[in-house]
């Protein structure tokens, strides 16, 4: 069933990941594939780039609590070999093929436009009880620092980075971007890639068996 919260589709879940022997949780989205749904996250969730080490175990868990195996990783090889934040996007398929798609939202790139964005995220309680929260802010370019990141004012907590960035346009939902991290430099601003030409590009190959672009990594889980 589709996920609403105050008329905002929401297509948030969490991730259960293992990295060797340590275990954590992240945020992440279901969107729209070519083929069938991908699950988005920050690639720092999935790919430790000081260790080099991509996570051996992965698991998104819905907002409705039902769990899907997670079968291949992409991330840009700018993360991968350089740490560049710029891209600090991964995109994920599935084990099981048979996965609903009515949670997935549709991915838009290269869209520079200054703009409302909601942000769910699900954030567990010292008991573990877990509870969806819901930022809003515009939009801005990074003023800051002249990267290609988009920002808005705004404190998540500790476990938010991979949550989406939605926007809504004549009625529908499209997702823009995943929270990425935050600077101690730069206070009570959240940061999100900018979905740009290479970021659509690992997109595409996310969709396909074959590789057609080029500075993408892949790792089968």
């Amino acid at each position: 069933m589709v996920e609403k919260s105050n008329d905002i589709l929401i297509n948030t879940g969490l991730l259960k990941i293992k990295q060797g022997e340590t275990k954590f949780v992240s945020n992440a989205s279901i969107i729209e594939g070519v083929n069938g749904p991908l699950v988005c996250t920050a690639a720092h969730c999935v790919f430790d780039w000081y260790k080099q080490l991509c996570a051996n175990e992965i698991t998104f868990i819905s907002l409705g609590g039902k769990k899907y195996g997670i079968s291949s990783v992409y991330i840009s090889s700018e993360w991968v070999n350089n740490g560049v934040v710029d891209y600090d996007t991964a995109f994920m398929t599935l084990k099981d093929p048979s996965f609903k798609n009515e949670i997935a939202i549709q991915p838009i790139f290269n869209n520079s436009e200054i703009q409302k964005a909601f942000i769910p995220y699900i954030k567990k309680n010292i008991f573990g009880k877990s509870r969806l929260k819901i930022q809003s802010e515009t939009t801005f370019k990074d003023y800051l620092y002249g990267s290609s990141l988009i920002g808005l004012k705004g404190n998540l907590a500790v476990g938010s980075s991979g949550s989406p960035w939605i926007i809504k346009n004549e009625n529908k939902f499209y997702q823009i971007s995943n929270t990425s991290l935050s600077f101690n430099s730069a206070k009570n601003i959240i940061w999100g890639p900018y979905w740009g030409q290479h970021i659509k590009e690992l997109y595409l190959q996310a969709n396909t068996e074959k590789r057609e672009f080029e500075n993408i990594s892949i790792y089968k889980i």
